[in-house]
């Protein structure tokens, strides 16, 4: 470069055309082909044709080993620590309320008619009933802890009522 604002320099460093040495920077304008000469490349791009030879089949896919199974089998159920899953999975039985509470509190309230002795059977069902509350994660332990509570409060009036039958019979005779 000659001189730092020298254009045609420029343009001959970029590949411009019509710009000789020789010309001192006067020509500027670069020279472009005329239409009527052709550039030698066509208006679209011309791809060979090539009849279909064999149809395309995928590569061949490599072999990996095969999985081995452990020896040892992994345990069906994890322990659960207490902690019980809000959702079932689909197609497992919907655990009810426990019958067994159920009874306990029935039997309980029977004990008032019977003069406590229901409410020893509701005592003992509501146990037993919590028992597999706390096993199986069943619904049902406010009734089987109110069919304790019933049938202890059942015989707790039954036996107070036995007491003034007894002392009202003595006294009378």
């Amino acid at each position: 470069m000659t001189n730092p604002g020298d254009s045609d320099e420029w343009w001959k460093q970029y590949g411009g055309q019509g710009v000789s040495p020789e010309s001192g920077g006067q020509s500027s304008v670069p020279q472009y082909p005329s239409a009527e000469q052709p550039s030698g490349y066509p208006s679209a791009p011309q791809y060979p044709v090539q009849p279909p030879s064999q149809p395309m089949t995928p590569p061949p896919q490599p072999q990996y080993p095969s999985y081995q199974q452990p020896a040892q089998p992994y345990p069906q159920q994890q322990p659960s620590y207490g902690y019980q899953s809000p959702y079932q999975p689909y197609g497992a039985p919907v655990q009810g309320t426990n019958g067994m509470a159920i009874g306990a509190l029935i039997s309980s309230l029977v004990g008032f008619v019977t003069c406590g002795l229901g409410s020893i059977v509701g005592i003992i069902l509501g146990v037993v009933a919590l028992n597999q509350i706390k096993q199986s994660g069943q619904d049902g332990r406010g009734m089987a802890l109110a069919g304790i509570w019933i049938g202890v409060g059942a015989f707790v009036l039954g036996a107070l009522w036995l007491v003034v039958v007894i002392i009202a019979g003595v006294t009378s005779a």
